[in-house]
């Protein structure tokens, strides 16, 4: 009988063969492609581009750290510790983070005011007696969320000679009553680095704890920041170091520098220290995964923004994709394609780093060199063009 319904089902194909009818074909299901199939492949156009334009660039040193959900799911060094050596940068090669120190502080502060041992409104000149400013009012007005957004109304990088110099924090508050103001509190964005490095000694007073070992015992121990620290002391004794190179736009060579005191003495803003490892642990505090370091509701708070930067000369607004930009506690936060995504980048003693947390997507990454060039600018917008290339294709499938 079966054969009977073979032939019969042949002889119904000639038949409808015989006449001239439009032919039809039927497309082949396509093969799902899971979500770890299609981020490693994200991951691995992006490392092809980074590595591409790494060695195009000869900076000397870089690592990346890219962090899905809680997960970190790439962490590569790139390069070498110092010129003219093949020492290779590892996970655990340690850079100067720079001005992403202004993030942690910002952390540490919500970490703070989630113990109730801090709050944004706190004033500055009642907790720091010395602090003062030509016009008096404005310096009694001043208040913790003021410096942290920079909208304190100094004039932009408010004694930047003075850190240069090696000016302890101490000497250096106590010269601010010699300085002007350019504004009221709380109206213009005027981005510093020793206003903002007041900060430590609110904390300190706040809690009777130097801010180096608050920095250790309420972020990098309890977040598994192994070889984080905050001193120069600490990176000079380091035997694992990323060391700082200078670059000839003349001879369009790197040359090995010398690792410099500039910036501890004002730590809260740029005297952070890190391996990208560290950095990677850093990250899952940032997408909210470790609500014992700070709680989300105080994330949330720190990732506000508090004035527009949309008018300003920043780099970020030149980004494809970014509408506007602004300065919350510590952070930049942009305005990218209908979302918001969190930033920072970083340059000290010829070290540059970025750092970048998409908070809809739940990714983050971190970037660090050991030496200025080219490729330090498209570095984040590029991730995020291949981000949004990858959920693209999520969406297709």
């Amino acid at each position: 009988m079966k054969y009977f319904y073979i032939l019969l089902l042949v002889g119904v194909i000639s038949c409808n063969t015989s006449k001239p009818t439009e032919e039809k074909t039927i497309p082949e299901p396509k093969p799902k492609i899971s979500e770890k199939e299609s981020l490693s492949f994200f991951l691995e156009h992006y490392e092809k581009f980074f590595a591409t334009n790494f060695n195009v660039s000869e900076c000397p040193g870089a690592a990346v750290v890219i962090v899905k959900d809680s997960t970190v799911i790439y962490k590569k060094g790139f390069g070498v510790k110092e010129i003219h050596t093949q020492d290779s940068v590892g996970v655990n090669t340690v850079f100067r983070i720079a001005s992403l120190s202004k993030g942690v502080t910002a952390v540490l502060a919500g970490n703070l005011a989630d113990r109730n041992e801090i709050t944004w409104d706190q004033n500055i000149k009642e907790t720091v007696v010395s602090f003062d400013l030509r016009d008096r009012g404005q310096a009694k007005r001043l208040n913790v969320h003021h410096v942290l957004s920079h909208t304190t109304g100094l004039y932009p990088y408010t004694y930047t000679r003075l850190i240069q110099q090696g000016m302890n924090l101490d000497q250096i508050i106590k010269n601010f009553k010699r300085k002007g103001v350019v504004a009221r509190e709380g109206v213009e964005y005027e981005y510093q680095n020793a206003m903002f490095s007041v900060i430590e000694k609110v904390m300190e007073q706040n809690t009777g704890t130097p801010f180096e070992a608050l920095l250790r015992e309420r972020i990098f121990n309890p977040s598994g920041m192994k070889t984080a620290s905050s001193s120069f002391a600490a990176i000079k004794n380091n035997p694992d170091v990323a060391l700082p190179h200078s670059y000839n736009h003349y001879s369009k060579k790197y040359r090995l520098d010398n690792l410099h005191k500039n910036y501890y003495n004002v730590a809260a803003a740029g005297g952070v220290n890190a391996s990208i490892s560290d950095m990677g642990e850093y990250l899952k505090v940032l997408l909210g995964y470790r609500p014992d370091v700070i709680s989300k509701e105080k994330l949330t708070e720190i990732f506000n923004p508090v004035i527009c930067t949309s008018d300003k000369d920043t780099y970020v607004n030149l980004w494809e994709g970014v509408t506007d930009s602004y300065y919350a506690m510590g952070w930049r936060i942009l305005d990218y394609h209908n979302r918001r995504v969190i930033y920072h980048g970083g340059n000290v003693n010829q070290y540059k780093t970025q750092i970048m947390v998409d908070p809809e997507n739940r990714i983050g990454i971190c970037v660090l060199f050991n030496g200025p060039n080219p490729f330090n600018g498209p570095v984040i917008p590029t991730f995020l063009n291949y981000y949004e290339f990858f959920k693209d294709m999520k969406e297709r499938e």
